[in-house]
């Protein structure tokens, strides 16, 4: 089956995720929103006059007739089928737990630049988002972190689920190097 990814072509954000699983495991896939013409194409998907299930917002991704929106729901759904999860309930469920928790921390991270209203520029709340960055850097990102590292860690130290790559272990690096840009540190 060949993937329809949907996502904003020069955001690197939720979408990313979807991008390095689909990647890692070789998928035939589109990246459509960056094709020419792309972005129009997702629009409408979402405006949802043809579409009897529209996504609220990208990523979604179209796999036959199917539209999948949200980056744990998309990832629940790959997971197997790109051999990127457990296959037993049990460890599929427990990767979608910890993908969750991912997807909770990735809106800390997004609140650190916009503690006011994500309606206004990080400009125009550049103080409030310098108090609220220095305490996810002192109480959040320890312990959200320290929580990955004690899963890591029970489960050998080399991957988070079972004894190989996961999406899971790709949505934590896409974290983890997220957080080592400068530009978030700023």
């Amino acid at each position: 089956m060949r993937y329809q990814l949907y996502y904003h072509p020069s955001i690197q954000g939720r979408g990313e995720f979807v991008r390095l699983a689909l990647e890692e495991a070789s998928a035939d896939y589109v990246d459509v929103a960056r094709r020419k013409g792309g972005a129009a194409a997702m629009m409408k998907i979402i405006d949802g006059k043809r579409t009897a299930r529209p996504p609220f917002a990208p990523p979604f991704l179209k796999a036959g007739n199917l539209i999948i929106a949200q980056t744990a729901n998309i990832l629940f759904y790959l997971g197997p089928r790109l051999n990127l999860s457990p296959r037993d309930e049990a460890g599929r469920l427990w990767a979608h737990q910890l993908q969750l928790t991912i997807a909770d921390l990735l809106v800390q991270i997004h609140d650190t630049h916009h503690p006011i209203s994500s309606a206004l520029y990080y400009e125009q709340q550049r103080p409030a988002a310098k108090r609220s960055a220095e305490y996810f850097w002192r109480y959040r990102a320890p312990k959200v972190l320290g929580y990955f590292e004690r899963v890591l860690q029970a489960n050998g130290g080399k991957y988070l689920i079972g004894g190989r790559l996961s999406y899971v272990d790709l949505s934590l690096f896409q974290i983890v190097e997220g957080c080592a840009t400068p530009s978030l540190n700023a």
